[in-house]
């Protein structure tokens, strides 16, 4: 009925530190140098969201232009308005997420070089129609 608890004989201990030892070398397989992969920065994440928000918003625009021959209400106007802003937000988003530590920084890269070429885009565009 009653069962005496049995020692851990040496075999057991052996056993154990072996699948230890492998569960560590499989860890260290996965990473870099045995050191724990760096996640995004949330900064470079949110900018990269507002530069995807943009683009989509100018694709619209442009589709919807092209289709009514450039005969668009001022709703559209005001959407080309907004884009730099958005954009310009995403930018200081990027350069934010540059400060965040121990993080991966490709997202703020992104985030950075299509936020820039969007502001940049749309100012071209801006001083196009002006002329």
């Amino acid at each position: 009925m009653f069962t005496k608890k049995q020692k851990k004989t040496e075999e057991d201990r052996d056993k154990e530190l072996a699948k230890a030892r492998a569960k560590q070398r499989k860890k260290l397989i996965k990473t870099k140098y045995g050191q724990r992969q760096k996640k995004h920065a949330k900064k470079g994440i949110q900018s990269c969201l507002l530069a995807a928000v943009s683009i989509v918003l100018v694709i619209l625009m442009f589709k919807n232009s092209f289709e009514a021959k450039g005969d668009i209400s001022i709703l559209y106007g005001f959407a080309g308005l907004a884009i730099p802003v958005i954009a310009w937000r995403g930018l200081v988003y990027a350069i934010r997420g540059f400060n965040e530590r121990e993080k991966n920084y490709i997202t703020c890269k992104i985030g950075a070089g299509c936020n820039g070429a969007l502001i940049f885009w749309m100012c071209a565009i801006f001083i196009r129609g002006l002329f």
